[in-house]
């Protein structure tokens, strides 16, 4: 997958800034450039011209300080700012395309199982049909290597692809995750309920046949990897746990973690599947979230859209 912009959404706070940290430093590695987005709600609209006026001023003064601080970071990489009104997300998202990579900070990290709160990647991760960069605002340097979730998609290939690129630009490991536990989380059964000996021998052997074929598929990704960056070390691991636990447990050193967005063949908004909104619900590391491959003529459409003021 090739990257041509990096595209940054920026409010002035500790995790937007980590978010462009991550961006500058990959816009870097990928010589393209970077375009950091400050959107000021649109609610502002039901309170007049002048505070529209105020905030406005507000909002460049806060682009301004943002696309400074992003240029001190060196590196010589273009670096420029938009102003938006509108809806953050969907203004965010209106960004969306093949080769954007967009990119948001996020304060919440660690595992939540359980419990029921929003977040705005989650929203935005809806709306996007190009990849999606969620980066804690804890992101250290110290991290290191690849993890990919594995999956026999569209989308789980597009994200093999780019984890394989990343490993190789970057010269670490990557490490491929198979689940293979099929446990449907509305089984109404308990897992401990009391079973016969018969039922607990055909158990084992549903489980070792779902080891098995979560062993072929990950033998082929592996392969897929290796003939696509032959200089990777790669390792691999079949896991019998929920896949999202399983990504954010794996990734909890990683220097990113990469999962497709869902099952579907084709890119397209409020597509994000169960992995993917485990995994960002539950957040451990810098995550990329790949959709499908999208042609030219569908993705034509996307862009940036709506009114805009260039800062810088």
């Amino acid at each position: 997958m090739v990257i041509r912009q990096y595209v940054v959404g920026v409010d002035g706070s500790v995790p937007a800034r980590a978010a462009t940290r991550w961006a500058v430093a990959s816009a870097r590695r990928d010589h393209v450039p970077v375009t950091l987005v400050h959107v000021a709600d649109d609610e502002w609209g039901a309170v007049g011209n002048r505070l529209i006026d105020e905030v406005d001023a507000g909002a460049q003064k806060l682009l301004a300080d943002d696309v400074a601080y992003a240029r001190s970071l060196g590196g010589n990489v273009e670096v420029r700012g938009e102003l938006r009104r509108g809806s953050p997300m969907a203004e965010l998202a209106s960004a969306s395309a093949p080769k954007t990579m967009i990119v948001v900070g996020t304060h919440k990290t660690g595992f939540h199982y359980g419990r029921a709160f929003g977040s705005r990647s989650l929203q935005l991760a809806n709306l996007v049909v190009g990849p999606l960069a969620v980066i804690p605002e804890a992101a250290s340097r110290l991290r290191r290597g690849v993890v990919v979730g594995v999956d026999d998609t569209p989308a789980g290939r597009a994200a093999l692809d780019l984890a394989s690129d990343l490993a190789c630009e970057n010269q670490c490991e990557l490490l491929a995750v198979r689940s293979s536990e099929a446990r449907s989380p509305l089984d109404s059964t308990p897992a401990d309920e009391p079973r016969d000996e018969e039922a607990r021998d055909e158990e084992a052997r549903d489980e070792e046949a779902r080891d098995e074929e979560a062993r072929g598929v990950l033998a082929a990704a592996v392969a897929r990897a290796r003939a696509r960056q032959p200089r990777i070390e790669i390792r691999s691991r079949v896991v019998r746990r929920p896949p999202g636990a399983a990504l954010n447990e794996f990734a909890r050193g990683a220097a990113l973690l990469v999962v497709g967005d869902s099952r579907r063949t084709l890119a397209q908004p409020g597509g994000l599947g169960s992995v993917a909104y485990d995994v960002l619900l539950n957040l451990t590391s810098p995550t990329l979230v790949v959709h499908a491959i999208a042609t030219e003529d569908a993705s034509s459409a996307q862009g940036m859209t709506g009114g805009a003021h260039v800062a810088g």
